[in-house]
């Protein structure tokens, strides 16, 4: 899987840099007949490289496939003997061989003429795809009725390196170029009868533009999944072979013959297709579109979790993957939501089993696909970390897996958030659950306490790599020149999230304490978050400017660095589990004062620091003070302290333990399972309605969220418009939710729209307007203008679509993927996601690459 931040374009789907793909199709007699997908590649003196391809399609987490091979009467020897080896190697393979040459759109119609499977992926017999994206695209296409065919986003390769995030939500792109050729595409085999197929009489490229607009015309329309599915072998010419594709005349000849023979789509009149809202009480589908039985040799984990996010329950999470890989188990993961993914491709070193649901399924159809799962990879082991979603699954889930052991982690309770959190979820759910694994010995408790079986309850603390995190005394040196921090003074390292959950307001009153106790110490506070400016401006008030070093947020590569020029962990946390930030710095050797909450005292005892009882805000900040004094006055107390609590990380608390354990745990609950003493599952239909009611808690969860925001965006236009007696404004009766008001709001208040506003502010600028245009080119609208014709007048402007071109460029791609560590949501204009379309967060940033009509 690419990083979109830092691309690899060697690391391809063949590359043998990527993780063991497991995938193999059972034995299973009793599957039903029939493959659920024709894969089709069209042939014609391929070569070698056609090895690669095949690598990508055997190693395809669906497996339920027939492989057509289209010989377009190849000619090339080594061409020949390469597709020699595949006729025979594989009762799924078939090669069909054309008299004579004919061209790939003959191939290709040829091809759906023998398939047998009503879904058709396309595939170029010297292209690549990720290990899921025939599932991917399989799925998507079963429960969206309403569309034709489906692609994902692609990465260029060879002789260009590029990401491009086009495809058939790229609408009206399709009439000045085809943004998505056929070397990568899922088609429904009735589609492409409607439409005739493709035209056998064009074998001068660009075949697959115009069937695009023929499908188009046929009233069929497709959709984009927003994940990098294929790899597309670019070569450094291809206008030799494919006449049609100059970038020249031939190629705006053949433009325009295709505005000649689609006139009604050239009009405008690209089909849009709508996924279904999803309605109260969506009733979860009962059977299963796809059967996909894969063979099994090793112990089988799937983990649902919510995202593919940087925290530290998601790193949890990465290192127990990486921990039970290295020791035989195949990993599956299942993500729930659809926020950050940042770590996506951390995981993707892995496994290649990565699904995030939110990318191609309806919030109804997750529960099935999370069923179809268990089905398809049969796991020893269920592991929900983190993910409200399976705990509301969990019963029909379980009901429809009665062999399958069910397990969870929990890393703290967290009052603050539905009474308890994850950990109150797995109290309720005790009954459905084989086993559940907490952090520490605090937390067990305090489940058992509301209801989990104790007997079912174990402890496995997070832990951490020593070989990792440990003191380097040139590093801490060169860290201590940088940041120009003296020998001899004292460093405290404040890491984490500045939020209420990490009080940074107890941090800024210790540091002033300490101050006027006339301490020596440099504070390096290395993390962002919402609670920035309040340590801003306690720096600036108590006058600690040469005592605080504020970093904002870094690289935990970076925060090991820290750690090794640091004396002194401090972490005045409001609540934890075992906050990972202390493991890490237990085991770089630093003191550790903190807060005395959740099961943080079974690791730090009193030969590694000091925690603090929870008190108030000024009781804690005294104590704090009274705990750091001696530190900063004492070096070597630090360092003893410190020392201590790298030998309790590692004796007790070493990564490889935690990889020890949970291996023990996983295994354990399987073998009860497996020998039928797991928990007895409830009638199907009963879960099933529990498994309808948790959706339905969802989905108003989500629309709650949405009403919220559409709340907080009125209330800053009518904050707008003054107010009336009593301080209320006088609009306020009169408002009403309106999206357009909410992205003109967004737009106007933007960045980009005050530069253009002080743009024609200069006197230039007015002077060649006035000539042009007026003297009233500047009159402004009438404050009674509605919103959506304001909106629409403003992106009818020259200066909206100059702006909206430019975030379109790999140039501010960069930019925002280095100040934002990704694209920001819906980054146009008006910064507001789906501001674009209904992919408005992937739009931006766009690779300028040629089009891919053809084929090189």
């Amino acid at each position: 899987m690419i990083d979109p931040a830092k691309p690899d374009y060697g690391c391809t789907p063949a590359s043998a840099l990527r993780p063991r793909a497991w995938y193999a199709p059972s034995a299973d007699e009793n599957r039903p007949g029939g493959p659920a997908v024709t894969i089709l590649s069209a042939y014609y003196n391929t070569g070698p490289v056609f090895h690669e391809t095949a690598r990508c399609v055997f190693a395809q987490s669906l497996q339920n496939w027939e492989w057509l091979i289209v010989n377009d009467a190849s000619t090339d020897p080594e061409a020949l003997a390469t597709l020699d080896e595949y006729r025979r190697c594989d009762p799924r393979v078939r090669v069909i061989d054309l008299a004579v040459n004919s061209g790939p759109s003959a191939a290709r119609n040829a091809g759906y003429a023998a398939a047998r499977a009503p879904l058709v992926y396309q595939l170029d017999s010297d292209d690549l795809i990720e290990p899921t994206a025939i599932e991917k695209c399989a799925w998507f296409l079963s429960r969206r009725p309403d569309l034709s065919f489906c692609t994902g986003y692609e990465v260029g390769f060879g002789a260009q390196e590029y990401l491009w995030t086009h495809g058939f939500h790229s609408r009206d792109l399709f009439l000045r170029e085809c943004p998505v050729g056929a070397h990568a595409v899922m088609v429904r085999r009735e589609a492409h009868a409607r439409a005739g197929g493709y035209d056998e009489s064009n074998r001068a490229g660009m075949e697959d533009w115009e069937f695009w607009l023929r499908c188009a015309h046929h009233g069929m329309w497709g959709e984009t999944i927003p994940e990098y599915l294929a790899w597309y072998r670019r070569r450094a010419c291809h206008a030799g072979r494919w006449s049609n594709w100059d970038n020249g005349e031939k190629q705006q000849a053949f433009h325009q013959a295709l505005r000649d023979r689609f006139r009604g789509v050239f009009a405008g009149r690209i089909p849009q297709p709508q996924a279904r809202p999803p309605l109260p009480y969506d009733d979860i589908p009962r059977d299963l579109p796809l059967c996909n039985p894969l063979a099994k040799s090793r112990p089988r984990l799937l983990m649902i979790v919510p995202w593919f996010a940087m925290g530290g329950a998601d790193k949890f999470n990465l290192r127990l993957v990486e921990q039970l890989c290295a020791r035989g188990w195949e990993v599956s993961l299942a993500s729930t939501l659809s926020n950050d993914q940042s770590w996506l491709p951390e995981f993707a070193r892995l496994t290649p089993d990565i699904f995030v649901l939110a990318d191609f399924l309806s919030l109804a159809d997750r529960p099935l696909f999370l069923r179809y799962l268990i089905e398809s990879r049969r796991p020893d082991v269920v592991l929900m970390s983190h993910s409200e979603m399976g705990y509301l699954t969990l019963p029909y889930l379980r009901a429809h897996s009665p062999g399958t052991a069910f397990a969870d982690y929990n890393h703290m309770e967290e009052a603050y958030w539905k009474q308890g959190g994850y950990p109150r979820y797995s109290a309720a759910s005790s009954a459905m659950l084989d086993l559940s694994i907490a952090s520490s010995h605090h937390l067990k408790s305090w489940m058992v306490e509301r209801g989990a079986d104790a007997a079912r309850v174990e402890v496995c603390t997070t832990n951490e790599d020593p070989e990792q995190w440990k003191p380097d005394p040139q590093r801490r040196r060169r860290v201590r020149d940088e940041l120009t921090i003296p020998d001899g003074r004292a460093v405290l390292l404040y890491a984490g999230r500045l939020c209420d959950q990490k009080q940074p307001r107890v941090l800024c009153e210790t540091l002033a304490g300490l101050r006027r106790r006339g301490c020596e110490f440099t504070a390096v506070i290395a993390g962002d978050g919402p609670d920035r400016g309040i340590i801003e401006e306690a720096v600036s008030r108590e006058g600690l400017e040469d005592s605080v070093v504020l970093l904002g947020a870094v690289s935990n590569a970076r925060v090991r660095e820290l750690a090794c020029a640091a004396d002194i962990f401090f972490l005045p946390s409001l609540w934890e589990g075992i906050s990972l930030a202390i493991y890490e710095a237990m085991s770089a050797g630093l003191a550790i004062i903190g807060a005395n909450v959740g099961g943080q005292r079974e690791l730090v005892t009193p030969e590694c620091g000091t925690l603090i009882e929870r008190g108030t805000p000024a009781s804690e900040a005294a104590a704090y003070v009274e705990a750091l004094a001696p530190l900063t006055a004492d070096p070597s107390l630090a360092r003893r302290m410190g020392e201590a609590g790298r030998r309790r990380i590692i004796d007790h608390f070493q990564l490889s333990h935690m990889g020890d354990r949970m291996d023990t745990l996983l295994r354990r609950a399987a073998q009860a399972a497996a020998r039928g003493e797991g928990r007895p599952p409830m009638p199907v239909s009963d879960a099933h309605e529990i498994a309808v009611r948790g959706i339905e808690y969802l989905r108003l969860h989500d629309l709650a969220d949405y009403l919220w925001r559409e709340r907080e965006s009125l209330r800053l236009l009518v904050a707008g418009h003054g107010a009336g007696s009593g301080g209320t404004p006088s609009s306020l009766i009169e408002a009403r939710p309106c999206p357009a008001a909410a992205e003109l709001a967004a737009i106007e208040q933007s960045r980009f729209f005050g530069w253009v506003r002080a743009a024609k502010a200069t006197p230039v600028y007015r002077a060649i307007a006035r000539l042009r245009w007026g003297s009233g080119w500047s009159a402004a609208a009438e404050a009674s203008e509605p919103a959506e014709r304001r909106l629409t007048r403003l992106k009818a402007s020259r200066s909206y679509r100059v702006i909206q071109a430019i975030k379109a460029t790999g140039i501010y791609r960069a930019y925002a993927i280095r100040k934002y560590g990704s694209l920001p949501p819906g980054a146009g204009l008006n910064g507001t996601a789906g501001a674009n379309g209904q992919h408005g967060s992937h739009l931006n940033g766009v690779s300028s690459e040629p089009s891919h009509a053809g084929k090189p």
